[in-house]
């Protein structure tokens, strides 16, 4: 069995396992000098949307699907992963795969599901996110919907894991000094906030295997 398969097939098992949870997202959390700069706490109106964490092997390679936001909707600008609004009596999974189509074009067909991440509420738009974790070794052709996508691209996983590309900033918030934990990716924006958050249970997970 090739280093490859090896990761999948452990990751289809490390999923229904417990998972690093909250205590992972919070490493890539924004903080202030006294605390996180965010609630975890649901409310009790929050939505249920799913996203795709999908898992792309090319020639060997691991990378991590992820999108750009259109200026039209909202957490314009932002990476993010595909997803939204589960739909009355859909599944999680069944989400995740209908907003990856239909805003990058790939086909349910060519995704295999491994399993859940943890969820995370996410305050500004009260929604509690459920990450799916898909994984394709299919050619993949992609095609942003302009209305959703701005960019679609892809990053090595061993990129993220070795952090390289992640340091801290300092940002303004309404006159809140808030320190940002970002990954710098894409030339347009950092990767930071719920969707690094998610990222980041990712890693702690894949971590273990490659360890």
């Amino acid at each position: 069995m090739d280093k490859n398969n090896s990761l999948i097939d452990f990751l289809k098992v490390r999923l229904k396992e417990p998972l690093p949870g909250l205590e992972s997202q919070k490493l890539m959390a924004p903080t202030t000098a006294k605390d996180f700069f965010r609630t975890f706490k649901q409310t009790d109106t929050a939505k249920h949307n799913a996203v795709m964490v999908l898992i792309a092997c090319n020639s060997g390679n691991y990378n991590l699907l992820f999108t750009l936001r259109s200026k039209n909707i909202s957490h314009s600008g932002q990476i993010s992963f595909p997803g939204g609004k589960c739909e009355l009596d859909e599944s999680v999974e069944d989400a995740a795969l209908r907003e990856t189509f239909e805003e990058t074009g790939i086909e349910s067909k060519k995704i295999k599901i491994l399993g859940r991440l943890t969820d995370l509420f996410v305050p500004p738009s009260d929604n509690i996110i459920t990450p799916v974790i898909g994984f394709t070794e299919e050619d993949l052709e992609v095609k942003a919907n302009i209305d959703e996508v701005e960019d679609i691209f892809f990053v090595p996983l061993i990129k993220l894991i070795s952090n390289e590309a992640r340091k801290d900033e300092e940002w303004d918030f309404k006159g809140t000094k808030v320190k940002v934990p970002i990954w710098d990716i894409h030339p347009s924006a950092p990767l930071w906030g719920a969707t690094a958050m998610i990222t980041s249970e990712l890693l702690e997970i894949c971590k273990e295997f490659f360890q």
